[in-house]
């Protein structure tokens, strides 16, 4: 397990649900330009009030959230790749993701999850670099090098360090603190991949 993971788990259950919403805020602008090419704006509309109440939660632990019903209600949201033909639907996908899994953090309920946002950030934006550009196909050593090295995973890399950093400089839930991370994550709506509506 890397370094990186390691931290990620020793982090407090509200920080781990910290650092899961920011990724999850970074890479909304994909959905919500997914929404906005197939005209789903309201689909849009409610993941990110979704995203919106962990963050609540996180700002107010007097809130009384029912994340259940709220999950219930994401499920909903999470597209379903046989009903589009186009690769805009697997960056949808992962960011819906991403909104369930700071759910499930909120809840308290999947505290070993905090890895799997870090991973599905990083392969969502690999699968973005193969679906767009041209790599090596029969040099894995090269093809491995082009996506490590790939400007996109270099501000991935520099994010997600950040916002830990952030996070672990928090020793209890600060609202002012929590907020400078949302808009930081939020990056003036543009995605992990660099894309914005």
């Amino acid at each position: 397990m890397s370094a990186f993971f390691q931290q990620l788990k020793e982090l407090a259950p509200w920080q781990q649900t910290a650092f899961s919403a920011a990724l999850a805020e970074r890479m909304m602008p994909n959905y919500a330009l997914f929404c906005q090419v197939t005209e789903q704006d309201e689909r849009a509309a409610q993941l990110k009030n979704s995203l919106m109440l962990v963050w609540e939660q996180l700002a107010n632990k007097e809130s009384k959230i029912n994340f259940e019903v709220q999950l219930e209600k994401l499920a909903e949201l999470i597209p379903n790749d046989a009903d589009h033909e186009m690769y805009g639907v697997y960056p949808a996908i992962d960011a819906a993701m991403a909104v369930h899994t700071a759910m499930e953090l909120a809840m308290g309920t999947q505290a070993e999850e905090v890895t799997r946002v870090s991973r599905l950030m990083r392969q969502t934006i690999i699968s973005f670099i193969e679906a767009t550009e041209e790599l090596p196909e029969d040099d894995e050593k090269a093809r491995r090098s082009l996506l490590n090295n790939h400007e996109l995973m270099q501000f991935d890399r520099d994010f997600q360090d950040e916002v830990l950093e952030q996070v672990s400089a928090m020793k209890h839930p600060h609202k002012e603190k929590l907020k400078a991370l949302r808009v930081m994550a939020h990056n003036d709506g543009v995605s992990c991949l660099g894309l914005t509506v």
